[in-house]
């Protein structure tokens, strides 16, 4: 099982690394323009530009670099108590907001909410907001993309074969940025496949009976426990104050949505349907719903599914699925691939995922938590100080250099860039950290040139 839990967190990571490099590509000519292949089948280096128009810079991604999918999950990781339950606060007030100083690929939702929840008003059961997508103005319970689901995974492995625990864990931290019920929906479904798959082997894993174990339970097991939970009920109320409607409907209508996908699914895999059809039918090639937080897992579930026989293919058939979101959909797919067939199955070229020991570590972490093993060495560092990139306000940063970043550790700096932008007097500071937890980040900032500094 320890096997399971490694292999379900890594492929989760090579899922997102490898979709990384293809999110952005509308076709399969751009994938042969950047990278000389049609197809997507190991990691390369690639270069995106990142910081808007005024302040960008090249971010220069090594092969097998990891986007904001991973970088969050190990967030949530890191919030994991010793019973399996979740340190909101710790999420909310900490991880979150600190993951700015060193995002990667991170979309438009997640980081609003990241900066929102630093308001003194702000709690993780009370972070309400709206901000402005050109002239649209979105509100907080609009948010129903697939940010919630995407960093949900450790509590779903912490709690494995205790889901109403679970389900509590994933809902109180998938509030935290999104208030549309597709994207808490969305995550607790990817919570109860990953619950249920676990326990297969990969001899007597049947597809059609898995989805149809899903899609029996999926009513109850979505269902809002209110009585258990305080803070729900206060979240609720406060959703619908001033709202056109009462979530518990707007719940309810999303859940019945769901089951049509889900009857969706199953019709697809019992007619052997291609994939990108099914794809298709969910909405993941639609620019407006391609980041759907239900119709990616519900893909990321079908793809693994239907190709866990060949699991390697799974796997980048999801990486490949150009014009959807490709990073977490193929997260989702090798999360549930290494569910059933645990690390052993990685290749070799694939091992040179960013970070493969520290994610190693924090899945073995997450499985002693599973099994009561309250007293194991953790291994998440932990400290008192404060100190981080956006601590130095000038940029006075050299090789070796060694600080202490709260929400993972001590670190030295193995690499610093510095590249103009289009504002005159301004430049990027790029700056790579290996922490002594074994987690590796890049940070970014825009400074002021100043003498000594504005040599490229």
């Amino acid at each position: 099982m320890k096997s399971k839990f490694k292999g379900s967190i890594q492929l989760s990571a090579i899922g997102d690394a490898m979709g990384w490099m293809t999110e952005f590509e509308r076709d399969v000519s751009g994938i042969n323009k950047k990278f000389g292949v049609e197809r997507i089948e190991k990691f390369y280096n690639w270069e995106k530009q990142v910081g808007g128009r005024y302040y960008g810079f090249i971010d220069k991604i090594l092969a097998g670099s990891y986007s904001d999918d991973t970088q969050l999950t190990l967030s949530v990781a890191r919030s994991i108590r010793d019973d399996g339950t979740i340190d909101n606060e710790r999420f909310s007030k900490l991880e979150l907001p600190n993951w700015l100083y060193y995002a990667r690929g991170g979309g438009r939702t997640i980081k609003v909410a990241a900066r929102k929840i630093n308001r003194k008003s702000a709690s993780w059961n009370n972070n309400y907001f709206n901000f402005k997508i050109g002239q649209n103005n979105i509100d907080y319970r609009d948010c129903g993309a697939n940010g919630a689901a995407m960093r949900i995974l450790p509590v779903a492995l912490a709690n494995i074969g205790v889901f109403e625990k679970m389900k509590s864990g994933i809902i109180s931290n998938s509030i935290i940025t999104h208030g549309h019920a597709r994207a808490i929906i969305g995550a607790i479904i990817y919570g109860a496949a990953i619950d249920l798959i676990i326990h297969y082997t990969k001899e007597d894993f049947d597809a059609i009976d898995f989805l149809t174990d899903l899609g029996k339970t999926v009513k109850e097991k979505l269902a809002l426990n209110k009585n258990e939970n305080d803070w729900l009920n206060d979240w609720i109320e406060k959703w619908g104050t001033g709202w056109l409607f009462d979530f518990e409907s707007h719940y309810e209508s999303i859940i019945e949505e769901v089951l049509g996908q889900l009857r969706g699914l199953f019709i697809a895999l019992r007619d052997d349907t291609d994939y990108p059809k099914l794809l298709s039918d969910l909405g993941c090639y639609k620019p407006e719903t391609k980041g759907s937080g239900t119709a990616t897992v519900l893909a990321g579930i079908f793809i693994a599914i239907k190709f866990y026989k060949k699991p390697k293919d799974a796997i980048l058939n999801a990486v490949n699925s150009v014009g959807t979101d490709t990073d977490s959909i193929a997260a989702f797919t090798g999360g549930i691939i290494g569910a059933i067939y645990g690390d052993d199955i990685i290749p070799e070229e694939w091992k040179n995922i960013q970070d493969i020991d520290y994610l190693g570590k924090m899945a073995e972490h997450l499985y002693k938590i599973n099994k009561g093993d309250y007293n194991s060495h953790s291994p998440i560092v932990m400290g008192n100080a404060h100190k981080t990139i956006n601590d130095f306000e000038i940029d006075g940063l050299n090789k070796d250099d060694s600080f202490f970043f709260e929400p993972i550790g001590f670190g030295t700096i193995t690499g610093i860039e510095r590249q103009p932008v289009l504002i005159s007097g301004k430049y990027a500071l790029i700056v790579d950290i290996d922490f002594e937890s074994g987690q590796t980040c890049r940070f970014s900032k825009v400074c002021n040139e100043k003498d000594g500094y504005a040599s490229y």
